[in-house]
């Protein structure tokens, strides 16, 4: 007789030890939600923060069985979560952007559905913003000055050679060959810069600048 009540005795503590380990794997949040009246259905579900490449925002996305609408509190750090992006509407998928954020940042969020805070068994999901997108500077783009056309032989008379500082500017390029070319008559040698009519050292064209310039426009002026 006293050996049948040892068992019976030992099959009740067995009983109690296996309902402490099924209330043991319900878990913390399963807890919460049965202690605070919440029902099962309104519990988040295949919770995901995902980054922009930009590193200027991220969408927080989950779901539940029955519609409701929550709100995400985050920051930059688990201990404060100050910041809160409210759903706009009620729904069983949700959806909820989270900007302006910085880049290159660790940010830690939960999900609040009425009274009820949501996270990963006590600790904040978490996700890292993108990085910043660098933008490259545009390089100008080079500006080419046509050459001015080939003339005749150079060095003889009657001919505009390349060599020669025409418009007296101090330098010789293209603009000396040009204006040789342009002020040059059929059969006549090279001409040079001003004459009786347009001397040069005078801003004919009034862009406060004296140069070859003004003597061509001069020219132009009388002819």
């Amino acid at each position: 007789m006293i050996k049948n009540k040892i068992s019976l005795k030992t099959i009740i503590i067995g009983v109690i030890l296996l309902l402490v380990g099924v209330l043991g794997v319900l878990g913390v949040n399963t807890a919460k939600t049965y202690l605070s009246g919440a029902s099962a259905d309104t519990v988040p579900k295949t919770i995901l923060g995902k980054a922009s490449d930009d590193g200027k925002s991220a969408v927080i996305t989950w779901t539940t069985d029955k519609a409701t609408q929550g709100i995400v509190e985050y920051g930059t750090t688990p201990a404060s979560l100050l910041l809160m992006a409210p759903e706009s509407d009620q729904g069983t998928s949700h959806s909820v952007n989270l900007s302006p954020l910085k880049a290159g940042t660790n940010y830690y969020f939960r999900i609040k559905i009425g009274d009820q805070e949501y996270d990963n068994d006590g600790i904040p999901y978490s996700f890292k913003s993108g990085e910043a997108v660098v933008t490259p500077t545009a390089v100008p783009t080079a500006v080419l000055i046509p050459t001015a056309p080939v003339g005749t032989q150079s060095g003889t008379s009657g001919s505009c050679d390349r060599t020669t500082d025409y418009n007296k500017d101090g330098v010789t390029n293209s603009l000396d060959y040009m204006y040789c070319m342009k002020n040059l008559p059929t059969g006549s040698a090279a001409p040079s810069v001003g004459n009786s009519k347009c001397p040069a050292g005078v801003d004919y064209n009034k862009d406060g600048v004296v140069n070859s310039l003004d003597v061509i426009k001069c020219l132009q002026d009388n002819k």
